[in-house]
């Protein structure tokens, strides 16, 4: 019966389970006797005789036995010596038998089974082919091959015939699989073949042979050395593997390189620029005009290619900047939260672009009132698609080519897809070879691609001419002082100014500037746009707009777990 060959680690064991009935009584192999026959192209042929005896006065009697061949075993610090198993075949003299042979974990497991539960003696016949067995080295060829082992109960004489061509010296290892003890005996002179015999092996222990022969002596070397899997194996880091990797990760950083240079850059704009946000106007004073009449969430989205939540909150200050709602802040007492309401004064017209025209219908949604603590849902919930409609309107003005959000979106899928295929090659490069770091290097380009995909949302030329004149504008807002704003103008424009500067992130450096223009201890009417019931003074207003913008930015990010 032939036995499918394994090439997996494991030491050779006997399972033999104890007859049922026959505690106390024991199995043992009184008499092993094999021929080893050499064959020219390296593979040996195994002729084996063993005869069991079990001391069975009372129970079932023996009614199986298991034998373990070891196919993989190791041979140096990094190698493994692998053996194939074929052929088998199994017999008894007294009964007729059944045998099959299993492969697993580096060794081949024969079970027999006896037609009749075997009470005394019992002479089992094993005949199989080996390959992997001969080796060729600096003085000649040598044969290796531990003929006697995978036997679970003792042996009491165990004899080795060799049947070789030209063997010129002669060795024989006993007991535990690795043991370096010498045999009973092994002799290769006054004997009509190389012989080996060895008294009382103990369970599971082998009985090694080992044959040196002339290198002319016709006999050809088939064993089969198998690198054993290591950490640092799987991951070698010079040679061949190391230069690969290099290779990957350079061609990999090139690509996403090269994609971001002719995809990922901003269209050049040569206009200098320009950041004074006050013009002359027809009646002497001055008006506001932002670069390119650009709006607060606009800006913001503009510059960093995002649509934020400080954007939004931009976009409704401004909108009651602007006289489209009021804004006032409600008494509060001790320790509660400030809070404040919105009051609905115009209706959205044509002027609105398509995302403030949304966020003014989520903050009426309701009614013509309601409080900042009310938003909630109504506005968080509306969000994506304000975002959506900001990133569209960057398309419209004609300051990107393409949505930012789809770009960055596409580009970090791309890497992360690089990036998995490469954790996935990763391990199975350093399972079955040693260019794990090849994975590695696939892996960095899948992250160096998704991080400049970040980067890559292109700006066109119109849009980066506005940009540039944002610079302009933000360098204004940070060194321009009250002093350089009309004094009849100063609670106007500086409300228009608080906004942009929100987003810039000199929010509390204007929201300063307009308590400034209250230059009396008086209580004050609220300004146009902000104001409180009663005992208000315009000096307190800058700490309040910080409470504002932080209470609308809440209302905009906070999300509320398993709610109904």
């Amino acid at each position: 019966m032939a036995a499918t060959p394994a090439l997996l680690t494991a030491t050779a064991l006997l399972l033999t389970a104890p007859p049922a009935g026959a505690e106390g009584h024991g199995t043992e192999i009184s008499q092993y006797s094999a021929t080893v026959q050499v064959n020219a192209d390296g593979s040996l042929h195994v002729a084996e005789a063993v005869t069991y005896e079990y001391d069975g006065l009372v129970g079932a009697g023996l009614e199986e036995v298991q034998r373990t061949i070891t196919t993989r075993e190791h041979y140096d610090a990094e190698n493994d010596r692998i053996y194939e198993l074929s052929n088998v075949v199994v017999d008894a003299v007294q009964t007729d038998t059944t045998a099959s042979v299993t492969s697993d974990g580096g060794t081949d497991t024969i079970t027999v089974q006896f037609a009749q539960p075997q009470r005394e003696q019992v002479t089992l016949t094993f005949d199989y082919d080996v390959q992997g067995a001969v080796r060729q080295t600096v003085d000649g060829l040598e044969v290796r091959w531990p003929v006697v082992q995978g036997f679970a109960v003792p042996i009491a004489e165990a004899t080795i015939e060799w049947n070789a061509p030209d063997v010129i010296w002669l060795s024989c290892l006993a007991g535990a699989a690795g043991s370096s003890k010498p045999c009973t005996t092994a002799q290769l002179m006054e004997v009509p073949s190389p012989t080996m015999t060895e008294l009382d092996l103990g369970a599971g222990e082998q009985m090694v042979g080992i044959l040196g022969l002339r290198a002319d002596s016709g006999i050809a070397p088939n064993a089969d050395l198998q690198p054993r899997w290591s950490l640092a194996r799987g991951f070698t880091a010079t040679g061949t593997p190391l230069w690969v990797a290099l290779a990957v990760l350079l061609l990999g950083l090139l690509a996403a390189l090269g994609l971001w240079w002719t995809r990922g850059r901003d269209s050049r704009s040569d206009r200098p620029e320009t950041g004074r946000p006050l013009v002359e106007a027809a009646d002497g004073g001055v008006a506001f005009a932002p670069p390119s009449g650009i709006r607060p969430g606009q800006m913001g989205t503009l510059a960093d290619e995002r649509a934020d939540i400080v954007d939004v909150t931009a976009t409704i200050i401004d909108l009651a900047a602007r006289n489209y709602l009021f804004i006032e802040e409600l008494p509060r007492g001790g320790y509660g939260h400030s809070d404040w309401l919105l009051r609905r004064r115009n209706g959205p017209g044509d002027e609105l672009l398509a995302y403030e025209r949304e966020v003014f219908d989520a903050l009426f949604s309701a009614a013509d009132e309601v409080t900042v603590s009310e938003l909630g849902d109504a506005l968080r919930d509306r969000l994506p698609g304000i975002q959506a409609l900001m990133y569209d309107d960057m398309v419209d003005q004609g300051w990107f080519g393409e949505r930012p959000d789809s770009v960055r979106g596409r580009w970090t899928t791309a890497g992360w897809v690089l990036l998995a295929a490469g954790a996935v090659l990763t391990v199975v490069l350093a399972l079955v070879s040693t260019f794990g770091l090849v994975g590695v290097a696939l892996l960095l380009a899948g992250v160096a691609l998704a991080a400049s995909g970040q980067l890559a949302p292109a700006r066109t030329s119109r849009g980066g001419r506005v940009l540039s004149e944002l610079r302009g504008f933000r360098a204004y807002l940070e060194s321009a002082g009250v002093d350089d704003i009309p004094v009849a103008q100063r609670e106007e424009l500086i409300s228009r100014f608080y906004p942009y500067a929100l987003v810039f992130g000199l929010g509390e450096r204007w929201a300063a500037a307009l308590a400034a223009t209250d230059t009396d201890v008086e209580p004050d009417d609220p300004i146009y746009w902000y104001g409180a019931p009663s005992d208000w003074h315009l000096a307190d207003i800058a700490p309040s707009l910080l409470r504002l913008s932080t209470a609308l930015s809440a209302a905009l990010a906070s999300r509320r777990l398993l709610g109904v």
